[in-house]
């Protein structure tokens, strides 16, 4: 039986369960591509997951079982649209990194660094407007920090 495709909407977060630790990789006439096999919410239904390079580049260090939450954007940048994805680890024992010992100190990751200035950040600018979602604004700062800074490990 084939699998339904899950296609991942523009600004509504997709969560999903990796079945396999490796994709399908292979190629098209549109070029490689990167096939996951994956469930979205229920435990029955499987679907097919076409990643992007830049999901496949961030699901490839999670294991079978893994959950991950997934974030389309875009943005325009003079007359070109760019597709963005941000691919997070749901809080699971299931999402340990295949490559394990890999822990990072807080004290000496720049981008750990970056991210807690972030999130202190947004949390002010919602005590002032009230209704902005801290989240989306932290990962805004972020990602305007780690650009713009240049933090590297």
């Amino acid at each position: 039986m084939e699998r339904r495709k899950l296609e991942i909407p523009l600004n509504e977060p997709v969560t999903i369960e990796l079945l396999y630790d490796q994709p399908q990789i292979g190629k098209s006439s549109f070029g490689e591509y990167y096939l996951y096999s994956v469930r979205n919410g229920d435990e029955i239904t499987s679907y097919s997951l076409f990643a992007a390079k830049e999901v496949h580049e961030q699901l490839k260090n999670f294991k079978k079982g893994s959950k991950v939450v997934i974030v389309k954007t875009v943005e325009q940048k003079a007359n070109k649209i760019i597709t963005r994805y941000d691919v997070k680890a749901v809080d699971t024992e299931a999402n340990q990194k295949i490559s394990p010992g890999d822990t990072v100190s807080p004290s000496t990751d720049n981008y750990f660094t970056a991210m807690m200035a972030s999130y202190q950040d947004a949390l002010r600018i919602q005590e002032i407007l009230k209704m902005v979602d801290v989240d989306r604004c932290a990962i805004t700062l972020f990602i305007s920090r780690t650009k713009t800074n240049g933090i590297g490990i």
